[in-house]
């Protein structure tokens, strides 16, 4: 009881400090909120409009005391009692002293469960977004879910949690004064299916559906990500000097519906886009491996299923006649839909690559049964630290290599580090620092 009330002390003091360095500087706020792809569309709008506004993007703090420290610029060593009281005596501090000036704030705000402090009336408790984004919505956490979701029948169940995530997810393009904006995605269900009750200001994206902002003819090369954007009548080419998957070209128009919505001209917006592209470490980085290897560092996290199906059919296309190696993690905080989740996983494995390493009891569980059957060529270790030695082995010369998986015990950026041919590289991959070292120690 005692613990609860002081988290519930600490988490007020958190928003409320973060209220009022908001009121200090009034930043216009961008809300990216959506199951998949949040960091990598915040560093897109930001790559649009930090030319033309003075922007701030939360870079990957998207929780109830990420948000607060990151508006506060705040940042923590570690997560002890001592780092908090630590926090909490600069807290008044930077009240203070911090005036720096802010027109834009791209906020991205992630949820973790439909109650308080973890879902997005908190986050929208001291927020206030003129202009909101939900990338999509799909299984995500759902182990948080289920509590509050009574159905037996798993189907009805599934069912249940997805509208119960959507229903959260959505609150923030529901939220949104009549003066703002908000960027809805028609090709995701969930969201177009409260497209009437949205009283703001709509642009539409789409690759299906006819739309504000259409994307048409993708193509996909080992070099090259091309799209075409049909808007108002005419058509903008798009290229990025770098293979992507598919599912981009909606963050790309996501992107490109927040520059038009601050009448920036879309021809200006795609020129930005293509010239200051990037993508946070361990969301799809390319490296040079060891025995002349290509490596796909998709390390960041694996929460979801449809991006990481679209990355599958992505090394696919891209690959050509080289061996595609599909080192995969489990899918964590799906609960009772890991099952499903991960056997989907597998057929797709089947589909699009030439050899899978699975890591993690989850995978063991579900996939490999899947790819037994199929005599499907693999391997599956239990955790990273017992997988590192029958990799190096296994990889051959020219192979490309996917590696994805949830940040949760399993820390997949440890093999991309192991294979990496130039070492001075590991700086680019994700969860870099003390703190991140310490909890990689811990699960070894």
């Amino acid at each position: 009881m005692f613990k609860k009330l002081l988290i519930y002390i600490a988490l007020w003091y958190l928003k409320n400090a973060a209220r009022i360095q908001l009121a200090k500087i009034k930043p216009k706020i961008i809300g990216v909120a959506g199951s998949s792809g949040k960091s990598s569309l915040s560093n897109l709008i930001f790559a649009i409009i930090s030319e033309k506004f003075v922007t701030k993007q939360s870079q990957g703090k998207n929780s109830e005391t990420g948000l607060p420290l990151d508006i506060l610029d705040i940042s923590m060593k570690g997560v002890s009692v001592f780092d908090w009281i630590v926090v909490f005596c600069q807290i008044p501090i930077q009240l203070l002293i911090n005036w720096k000036r802010c027109e834009y704030y791209i906020a991205e705000m992630g949820i973790d469960g439909p109650k308080e402090p973890k879902n997005m009336s908190y986050l929208l408790s001291f927020l206030d977004p003129i202009i909101g984004i939900v990338t999509n919505v799909s299984l995500e956490h759902s182990v948080y879910f289920e509590p509050y979701v009574e159905e037996v029948d798993p189907l009805l169940k599934t069912k249940k949690i997805l509208d119960l995530t959507a229903e959260q997810e959505t609150m923030l393009l529901l939220s949104l004064p009549k003066e703002g904006t908000v960027i809805v995605n028609l090709d995701d269900v969930h969201i177009a299916r409260i497209l009437k009750e949205i009283d703001s200001t709509k642009i539409t994206v789409s690759l299906e559906k006819d739309a504000d902002l259409q994307g048409k003819d993708i193509d996909i090369s080992l070099s090259r990500f091309r799209m075409i954007i049909a808007y108002a009548g005419k058509n903008y080419p798009l290229t990025i000097s770098q293979p992507l998957p598919r599912h981009f070209a909606y963050e790309f128009l996501f992107a490109l519906g927040v520059g038009v919505s601050l009448k920036i001209p879309l021809e200006e917006c795609i020129t930005l886009l293509e010239k200051h592209f990037s993508l946070p470490n361990g969301r799809l980085s390319f490296f040079k491996g060891i025995k002349n290897t290509t490596l796909i560092d998709s390390t960041y996290n694996n929460a979801t299923l449809p991006p990481i199906l679209d990355i599958l059919d992505f090394v696919k296309m891209i690959s050509g006649d080289r061996r595609k190696i599909a080192i995969i993690g489990d899918m964590r905080e799906l609960g009772d839909a890991s099952e499903d989740a991960h056997r989907v996983l597998a057929k797709k494995i089947l589909q699009t690559v030439d050899y899978a390493i699975v890591i993690g009891p989850l995978s063991e569980q579900y996939i490999v049964p899947i790819l037994r059957e199929a005599s499907f060529s693999f391997e599956d270790f239990p955790d990273v630290t017992s997988s590192k030695e029958a990799i190096v082995k296994l990889i051959k010369e020219g192979d490309v290599i996917l590696i994805k998986g949830s940040q949760n015990t399993l820390f997949l950026e440890r093999v991309v580090e192991m294979l990496l041919a130039d070492k001075k590289d590991a700086i680019r991959l994700t969860r870099r620092g003390e703190f991140w070292d310490k909890k990689r120690l811990d699960v070894l």
